[in-house]
């Protein structure tokens, strides 16, 4: 079985990519295919004949998307359509990483595969139509919606956060956007599981619960025993770093994973987990 997996020395492809044979995947960075440049992605399809495709590449950066979206348009829309098109032009089983700001956070309970997307931001928007584009063209595909994922060498808020914290950095912390830890090795695992099986639609993926963002902070100071007022709390309404609009609920209901998989860990124990073994 050969595999291909996009943004494969990104967070969670790194941990993905362990879970197959080197002989077996084809790790798909910049340096070898450019998602967005559809006779790379072609090269590299023809090259591979792939017969699954995990597809985490992406524009992550929730603010920069907001501030140039073409930037987000670029790989999030144009770079899922290449790989939707030659994933079905090769009968490729799609894996499509998504996110749970494709909705709106108006909800008070966690969101389901059947819920209506209503995305907020301009990243939100990308990363739904790339699902829409991945379900178009595609005959054999799964999209997961995960979110705030975190794991070893991330450039996210909640990988860094740690390592800002054990350095006794002063952080000025949202306490009204909540939401669903992701560790990315767990997911990492979902995604494998998931592959194996081919299932076929959409599936909900996270740690079990939810917190904001200062409640994770602060597990994070209790882990460690840190001073707690290192943590600033303020709410996002008057945190002017942040220039998108953000769900305020956006945690996901992840009973369908559970039953097909298995149980989701809680955030705790999987966050415990990363800062024992993977935050130097």
């Amino acid at each position: 079985m050969k595999v291909i997996i996009t943004g494969g020395t990104g967070l969670v492809g790194r941990y993905l990519s362990k879970m197959f044979d080197d002989k077996d995947v084809v790790i798909a960075s910049r340096n070898n295919c450019d998602i967005t440049d559809f006779s790379s992605v072609k090269y590299l399809f023809y090259r591979t004949k792939p017969d699954m495709v995990f597809h985490l590449a992406a524009f992550t950066d929730v603010d920069k998307s907001e501030e140039n979206p073409a930037l987000a348009l670029k790989t999030n829309v144009s770079g899922t359509n290449n790989i939707a098109i030659m994933a079905d032009k090769l009968k490729s089983y799609v894996v499509y990483v998504s996110t749970d700001f494709v909705f709106n956070g108006e909800k008070t309970s966690p969101y389901s595969e059947n819920d209506t997307p209503n995305p907020l931001s301009i990243y939100g928007k990308t990363k739904l139509e790339g699902e829409r584009l991945v379900s178009g063209f595609c005959k054999k595909y799964c999209i997961v919606r995960t979110s705030r994922v975190f794991g070893k060498n991330g450039r996210n808020f909640a990988s860094i956060l740690p390592l800002k914290l054990k350095s006794k950095i002063k952080i000025t912390i949202t306490t009204d956007l909540v939401n669903s830890p992701t560790y990315a090795r767990d997911l990492s695992k979902a995604l494998f599981e998931i592959g194996r099986e081919r299932f076929q639609g959409v599936l909900n993926f996270c740690n079990s619960g939810w917190c904001n963002w200062y409640e994770f902070g602060l597990y994070i100071c209790q882990y460690y025993n840190l001073d707690p007022s290192l943590l600033t709390p303020i709410s996002i309404r008057n945190f002017h770093d942040s220039t998108a609009p953000r769900p305020a609920f956006s945690a996901l209901n992840t009973s369908l994973f559970s039953k097909l998989f298995f149980e989701p860990r809680s955030w705790q124990i999987a966050l415990q987990e990363f800062l024992k073994y993977e935050i130097s």
